[in-house]
């Protein structure tokens, strides 16, 4: 349900927004001042929970805006809107925090849950300070939810120096390929938190090996596309990493995210560190590539767009309408009248489509198509 009462920076008190002043002195004006606020990020705004994420714990920046003439306040974060609903964590993203936990402190690396960077823009699920400096930051997210939402928070956290490793036990997510999904499987709360359970990755992790393109390397060059070059190409293939010993190698710098161009595909995902510097060094004098990631299709009525559209194969591949899919405009009743003729009428927009072959000849629009005089409808002798 809606938050009703939300805590501002500077108040000791809660603000009520159900009521029209905030149930505060002078509220009125702070609610314009609130709702005209659009100083990014949102959390330089001060407003915050004050409901179940205030007694969970966290932290959680809110913004307000109007709703159906309803004042109303939102997260910023779709897992803070979660506990609303859903009464917080699943017992499995507890078990997951935990265990990541768990295999960092046992490897002598300091982990913290739900750490939040100073500039509010980012707070793991578990920071886990490793070896040399590595900010290693995992990220366990088992609900549904936007790719776009995960792109965002990973670049945030690129931003401030942090390394996130996404898990998912989810399919779906997985091959959004927006980061480097670490796939698990679906499990429940007891096998997670076993010991004994190797929790295997079953997508994410893969090792790199290079094959020089010389007279042994079968087919052309990937490349060029023909001959052969005489360079160094990666391929890849998976790697099933346990779940304790990757967040230990990750933290200590042992596993990197990598980001290997294979033919003219460029794609990312955690490989031993050893074989991406190897890489790295046998394509040192190429520009490093950049992965792109497949845009996600917009739906044709999507959410709070009520106007139906109807795709065409057409319009959708991106191709011109054929002439003869597009019907002339209605001409005037003094226009009709008389008989047409081709040269320098207005009615002869199409070619004529009557036939087997088509006959091609300049014509006009009737209920049976495009025809020429020759061939449209009523005309003496005609064929069609």
């Amino acid at each position: 349900m809606p938050n009703r009462y939300v805590k501002l920076a500077g108040f000791d008190r809660k603000l009520d927004l159900t009521e029209p002043d905030l149930g505060v002195t002078g509220g009125a004006v702070l609610l314009d001042r609130l709702l005209a606020d659009r100083r990014l990020p949102v959390a330089v705004r001060g407003l915050t929970c004050a409901e179940i994420c205030e007694r969970l714990g966290y932290t959680e920046p809110m913004y307000l805006y109007r709703r159906m003439g309803r004042v109303v306040a939102s997260h910023t974060r779709s897992d803070a809107q979660d506990r609303h609903h859903a009464g917080g964590e699943s017992d499995e993203h507890k078990a997951y925090k935990e265990r990541a936990v768990r295999a960092a402190e046992e490897c002598g690396h300091h982990a913290t849950t739900e750490r939040t960077s100073t500039d509010w823009k980012v707070r793991s699920d578990v920071l886990i300070q490793g070896a040399n400096g590595v900010l290693l930051g995992f990220e366990s997210q088992l609900s549904p939810v936007n790719p776009r939402e995960i792109t965002a928070r990973d670049a945030a956290a690129r931003r401030a120096g942090l390394v996130d490793a996404w898990q998912t036990d989810s399919r779906v997510l997985a091959e959004a390929l927006v980061v480097p999904w670490l796939r698990t499987d679906k499990l429940p709360f007891e096998l997670i938190v076993r010991r004994d359970s190797p929790l295997p990755f079953r997508g994410g992790v893969r090792r790199i090996d290079l094959v020089r393109c010389d007279e042994r390397f079968p087919g052309p060059c990937p490349r060029k596309g023909t001959g052969k070059c005489g360079r160094w190409h990666p391929t890849t293939r998976p790697a099933e990493v346990p779940f304790d010993p990757f967040i230990r190698d990750a933290a200590s710098g042992l596993y990197v995210r990598a980001t290997v161009k294979v033919k003219r595909t460029a794609f990312e995902f955690w490989a031993p560190a050893a074989d991406y510097a190897a890489y790295r060094d046998a394509t040192a004098a190429e520009p490093p590539p950049a992965v792109t990631h497949p845009r996600q299709a917009k739906s044709v009525m999507g959410d709070g767009d009520p106007t139906c559209r109807v795709r065409t194969s057409a319009v959708d591949d991106g191709h011109d309408v054929p002439l003869t899919d597009i019907p002339g405009t209605r001409a005037s009743r003094s226009k009709l009248a008389g008989t047409p003729t081709a040269a320098g009428s207005t009615l002869y927009r199409g070619q004529c489509g009557a036939g087997v072959t088509k006959c091609g000849a300049p014509a006009r629009f009737y209920a049976c198509g495009w025809r020429c005089d020759r061939h449209r409808p009523g005309a003496i002798g005609s064929e069609i």
